[in-house]
């Protein structure tokens, strides 16, 4: 009996092995990594994409890694990326604990399945209802949202003098003012307290999600780290803040239109923020690791209303409409959904078009040759003030197309998740598998752009002067989840650049960042270093 059982328990664990082994057999190849822990330890943290690109020299265009209680697979070839997530099996989202964990799977960003589907159509169809297609009629309005922030950031310029600026930073309030006008359809008035203390906390948020990318993987260490238990409590704060401020903001909104809330939508943990003030004002608390926590009220009545559609009101009617008809799909416009949603669109609407200003102005100051063909082009197809057409602007676009292939600004790319087991390139990729499409690697192939390192923005122009969108160049990325904004982002980044640069010329106030500062630095986005400029009258 005892030599039986024993017979039988070698031969259904070898039958366990050697499935096993035959399964392994059938993944992309890759590093070997530790137990629990996987290739964790080896990536660089702060420079994940270099790690990761070194191993695509080793191992392929393709090629799996264990990280933590996740399997990742690496795509380094924009053929592979442009198949992969042209199919439905790889529309889901990764396993990680912030965007699962902490995001709960709604939004846009972190939905999936018929969530996602439904929110991706919303907001697609009001995104070209705003102008946001290229032969929209209402184009020109939203050519003249744009206009104005630029303006608000002109004045800011002639304020400044010929004193050293953080122009960044000063791109960044205006540019916030123009998402905030097509998300929300207000603007926040000049040098705001609630305005800079929100701003403080999406800052401060992106920089910690950074820090924290290992909870992703090992969600089980914010149980055993203060460090990370800390973090955890500035971002899971500066959310429960973030989403005070926006439902404080709805309810204006609901007031302007004429809605009232739906009961049957309701968030409950917002049933009583309006009782915290004698006049229904919010209270704004600060979070921080570094600094004491500070108090103020925020008072939606100083919000000014502006012309045009937004975000906001079509969601509202949307919630509106679904409710009052029974739609099946009225679990898709909840008050929750709605706080994830807009929270989605501003950082995506407002911090990747930052950042990739941020970067392009530095590039500018550091090749003023550069800079001197692109504005030559802006003054003569553009003599006069009025809207601007990016299409017409070759050099400049090719400039931020430069931009945004040398300094990634997701050089790892918005990662997906495989929704059942499939295979790509011959190699099974199994369910809940995570895909990383990693632009760095493919931005900075040698193989595809001749000396990849320097700043040449003639590598996507023709001979005919024309712009070129070659394939390998993905920086909104690709397929069914591409950024659904990526023509507004063109929109903000020509209209601004060719305002600012009709009338100024940057140029650095401080030394010229190192070599090392110019890798950048690693949170949600490939952040430049901090310079300061001078913009110079012409």
């Amino acid at each position: 009996m005892d030599f039986f059982f024993l017979w039988l328990v070698t031969f259904v664990a070898g039958f366990w092995i050697f499935k096993k082994i035959k399964e392994w057999q059938s993944l992309p190849p890759g590093p070997w990594g530790l137990p629990v822990v996987g290739f964790l330890p080896f990536l660089d943290r702060h420079q994940p994409h270099l790690t990761l690109t070194k191993l695509s020299k080793q191992y392929g265009s393709i090629y799996g890694i264990g990280m933590g209680s996740v399997y990742a697979v690496v795509l380094s070839d924009c053929k592979l990326v442009r198949e992969a997530f042209a199919k439905e099996n790889f529309s889901g989202r990764a396993p990680l604990f912030l965007t699962h964990g902490i995001m709960k799977g709604n939004g846009i960003i972190c939905a999936e399945g018929g969530l996602w589907k439904d929110q991706r159509k919303l907001i697609t169809t009001w995104l070209k209802s705003f102008g946001m297609s290229k032969h929209s009629v209402s184009r020109e309005k939203l050519e003249k949202r744009i206009a104005s922030g630029v303006y608000e950031l002109l004045e800011n310029v002639e304020k400044a003098g010929g004193s050293p600026m953080d122009l960044s930073q000063m791109l960044s309030n205006s540019l916030g003012n123009v998402v905030n006008e097509i998300i929300f359809g207000f603007k926040f008035p000049p040098e705001d307290k609630t305005w800079h203390w929100f701003r403080q906390i999406q800052e401060e948020g992106c920089h910690e999600m950074g820090v924290a990318g290992v909870v992703n993987f090992l969600p089980f260490i914010r149980f055993f780290s203060s460090s990370t238990q800390k973090t955890m409590e500035v971002l899971t704060r500066g959310q429960a803040q973030t989403h005070r401020l926006y439902a404080s903001i709805i309810d204006r909104r609901r007031k302007i239109i004429g809605l009232s809330p739906i009961k049957e939508a309701a968030y409950p943990p917002h049933d009583n923020l309006f009782s915290e003030h004698p006049e229904g004002h919010m209270k704004c608390i600060t979070y921080s690791k570094h600094a004491n926590t500070e108090e103020h009220f925020f008072d939606p009545n100083i919000l000014i209303p502006t012309d045009g559609e937004c975000i906001l009101d079509n969601f509202l009617l949307e919630q509106k409409r679904r409710f009052e008809t029974n739609d099946e799909n009225a679990k898709y416009v909840t008050d929750e959904q709605m706080l994830y949603l807009l929270a989605d669109m501003f950082g995506a609407g407002l911090d990747t078009t930052s950042v990739t200003l941020a970067w392009f102005l530095l590039y500018m100051a550091l090749y003023p040759e550069e800079q001197e063909i692109v504005r030559k082009e802006i003054l003569s197809v553009y003599p006069e003030d009025g809207e601007v057409d990016g299409t017409r602007l070759p050099h400049l676009m090719a400039a931020i197309c430069e931009v945004q292939r040398i300094r990634s600004i997701v050089p790892i790319g918005i990662p997906h998740g495989c929704v059942e087991d499939t295979y790509l390139a011959n190699y099974r990729i199994p369910k809940g598998a995570m895909v990383i499409p990693l632009q760095w690697a493919m931005h900075m192939d040698p193989d595809v752009w001749e000396d990849p390192e320097e700043f040449r923005p003639s590598r996507f122009l023709g001979p005919d002067g024309s712009l070129l969108k070659p394939q390998e160049f993905i920086p909104f990325q690709t397929g069914k989840r591409m950024c659904p904004g990526d023509e507004l982002s063109r929109m903000l980044a020509s209209g601004l650049v060719a305002r600012l640069f009709r009338r100024r010329r940057v140029r650095l106030a401080s030394e010229p960042p190192t070599e090392e500062e110019m890798r950048g630095t690693i949170g949600l986005t490939l952040c430049p270093p901090r310079v300061s400029f001078y913009c110079d009258p012409v």
